[in-house]
């Protein structure tokens, strides 16, 4: 089965859209003290990812690669840091893997998910750097730790910033291939404080054409919440549509009833040419679309009580 089940469309702002009420431009609600992403720190986490090397699950490398993000988070005031250690049956075999929590406090014990995959494909034929697809993603979560550290007001939720491992497949996605770490903790979201009001995932956010496309199974009122904040940047150019949908580390919570959303670009060279490839490399990647990705986010969080969710 693939994984992206429709070819890409890239059909920027749709007029039918739901709208959110009260989320207006200059309604959007922002801290005094918010700044924007630094886009210089967004390129050295990803090429710091980049140096750890291939970074399959159950590698020495993710091991490093863990290791360094658990050290990364605990330099952020006020995170708390967890681990989540189970093993799954593959195809290749049986294999550990490890999700990476950060928590920030927020005003509620209510919870938003902001996360992506740290792991990376396993190619046996070429070294893969995964600039994109896998540290592109984890830069922006870090990216988000670091600019909350310097904001005084809390976030209306608190926030888990989740890394997760094992969502590429060792050879086709199935019941027992890929998406394993967002599996584990969505059957696991249950024994945790609060409720989940919702779901942000960062999926190859560092392309240096950056078209952030949703797909059509997200949650309409969080696509409606990214786009909003997008036009509240004024960066209209950076968002359209992806005209079907995805299976990737949303799905698990959607199966749940927990509303998602995949903040996703899938157009990574022409006809997504470096994508799973020996050229998605740091020179295809810039820290202007991570700390874009970081900055979108963030207004996101805190006008989530916006979508009535």
């Amino acid at each position: 089965m693939d994984r992206f089940v429709v070819k890409m469309a890239c059909a920027g702002f749709l007029s039918g859209l739901l709208l959110l009420t009260g989320c207006g431009k200059k309604e959007f609600s922002l801290p005094e003290s918010l700044k924007n992403a630094d886009k210089e720190k967004g390129i050295y986490f990803a090429e710091k990812s980049v140096s750890f090397g291939d970074r399959y699950s159950g590698s020495e490398n993710i091991r490093k690669y863990g290791d360094w993000i658990i050290k990364e988070l605990k330099k952020f005031p006020g995170m708390e840091v967890e681990e989540e250690v189970f093993s799954c049956d593959t195809p290749t075999g049986n294999i550990s893997f490890r999700n990476i929590i950060g928590k920030i406090s927020g005003k509620s014990q209510d919870h938003v998910i902001v996360w992506a995959h740290y792991d990376t494909k396993r190619f046996s034929t070429f070294p893969f750097a995964g600039a994109n697809d896998g540290a592109s993603g984890t830069a922006a979560l870090l990216l988000i730790a670091d600019t909350l550290g310097k904001i005084q007001e809390k976030l209306p939720y608190t926030l888990h910033l989740v890394f997760f491992d094992g969502e590429e497949c060792q050879e086709d996605y199935g019941e027992n291939d890929g998406l394993h770490g967002s599996k584990y903790h969505a059957a696991n979201l249950h024994k945790r404080k609060g409720k989940c009001k919702g779901m942000i995932l960062l999926d190859m956010v560092g392309d240096k054409e950056l078209c952030i496309t949703p797909p059509k199974n997200s949650h309409s009122s969080l696509v409606a919440l990214f786009e909003k904040a997008v036009e509240s940047m004024d960066k209209n150019s950076l968002k359209g549509r992806y005209n079907g949908a995805i299976l990737d580390d949303h799905v698990p919570f959607l199966e749940k009833n927990i509303p998602a959303v995949d903040l996703i670009d899938f157009s990574y060279g022409e006809n997504n040419v470096y994508w799973h490839s020996p050229e998605d490399t740091m020179d295809k990647i810039s820290g202007e679309s991570i700390a874009f990705a970081s900055d979108v986010t963030i207004r996101m969080l805190y006008n989530m009580k916006n979508t009535g969710l």
